[in-house]
């Protein structure tokens, strides 16, 4: 079994001064909060991916956001492993990039999420679901 490479996107907007940050209600796989995540198709580099991710699960187009890539990578290990892509996959090793909208209309993709908020910092460390990317978050939100 394999780590499946992958990218994950911390994504903000400024709204009436004050920037908000986009949380995913996730309903494929499990429940929860979480930030824009996804694996690299074979051939894939990580800027395609995270351009192709924030398409599918935002509707965003390249035009429409500023990309700041950093240096923080984080692994994780998902409950049951999965063939996706047709290999079996145990884990993920996603780098992580923080993503300015222009404005903050978005249409997620309801197949792999029920929902999203645009949140304070404050908030989002309270509804993000797993510590991993909470720590991350908190770190790199500002």
């Amino acid at each position: 079994m394999k780590i499946r490479r992958g990218v994950s996107a911390i994504i903000w907007t400024r709204d009436k001064g004050k920037k908000k940050y986009l949380l995913l209600r996730r309903k494929m796989y499990w429940t929860g909060w979480e930030w824009i995540k996804g694996g690299c198709k074979k051939g894939e580099n990580e800027i395609a991916c995270l351009e192709r991710e924030i398409k599918e699960e935002v509707g965003k187009k390249v035009e429409d956001y500023i990309v700041a890539k950093t240096k923080f990578i984080f692994s994780f290990k998902y409950e049951r492993p999965f063939v996706h892509d047709g290999e079996l996959w145990k884990g993920a090793k996603n780098r992580v990039y923080l993503i300015e909208l222009n404005n903050k209309k978005i249409k997620i993709d309801t197949s792999e999420h029920s929902g999203y908020r645009w949140v304070s910092k404050a908030d989002a460390l309270k509804l993000i679901t797993w510590s991993d990317q909470k720590k991350i978050f908190g770190k790199l939100a500002k």
